[in-house]
């Protein structure tokens, strides 16, 4: 079976391999080099508060490296120079203004792996991300929402 490819920006992908890189120091060195203090303050291991602790820090860890590898070995990674600056796609940083509360942000549409949206990263397979693909600067998108509809205009496409 061929993994699914999960396409990724240079900006993206630089990111989830710090993240990897990060997530292994911990898994594969702070964490046995705590679990071997907490073994060594005697007593019975399954009443120890802080080596409990330090198993489930591992389990996490562990699922977080696996995660961003199988991210990491489906990706790639888009080309600078496939990237338009007409029209939006994955990749793309444009300024989008609500309508409503003439409200403007920056924003950057993204595959659902790279997702930040405190950062202004929108899913392309979010309502506002595939309401936004193959749009122009100037052009207004209406995205339905359980309450109501919201209207935004493209304001500008950079590069």
């Amino acid at each position: 079976m061929e993994k699914e490819r999960i396409f990724l920006t240079k900006e993206g992908h630089a990111l989830m391999q710090e993240e990897l890189e990060k997530a292994k120091k911990i898994l594969y060195e702070e964490i046995p080099e705590k679990l071997k203090a907490s073994k060594t303050n005697g007593g019975d291991l399954r009443e120890n508060k802080e080596y409990i602790y330090l198993q489930s820090e591992q389990q996490y860890y562990e699922r977080e490296v696996r995660r961003l590898t199988n991210i990491l070995d489906s990706a790639e990674v888009i080309p600078d120079d496939q990237i338009s600056k007409d029209t939006i796609g994955v990749g793309s940083k444009f300024i989008l203004r609500d309508m409503e509360d003439k409200e403007s942000g920056t924003f950057s549409l993204v595959s659902s792996a790279e997702v930040d949206l405190e950062n202004g990263k929108i899913s392309v397979d979010s309502p506002v991300g595939q309401a936004l693909i193959g749009k122009h600067e100037g052009q207004k998108i209406k995205v339905g929402a359980p309450g109501g509809a919201f209207h935004f205009r493209i304001i500008a496409i950079k590069k």
